[in-house]
């Protein structure tokens, strides 16, 4: 089974973009909303995330 590459589907004039944080307590998943040149953390989570899990 092949998997695809997840396209951001934007529901306004926003791009939302998500990323690995990998910090000394370990990793952690930031998704973002970027809306005029200005960023705002929509959701942060403290879980240890594994990247291969999200590939």
């Amino acid at each position: 089974m092949s998997q695809n590459q997840a396209a951001p589907m934007p529901a306004s004039d926003c791009d939302v973009m998500a990323a690995v944080d990998r910090g000394d307590a370990g990793e952690q998943l930031v998704i973002a909303e970027l809306c005029r040149e200005e960023a705002y953390v929509t959701m942060s989570t403290e879980a240890t995330v594994t990247v291969d899990e999200w590939r």
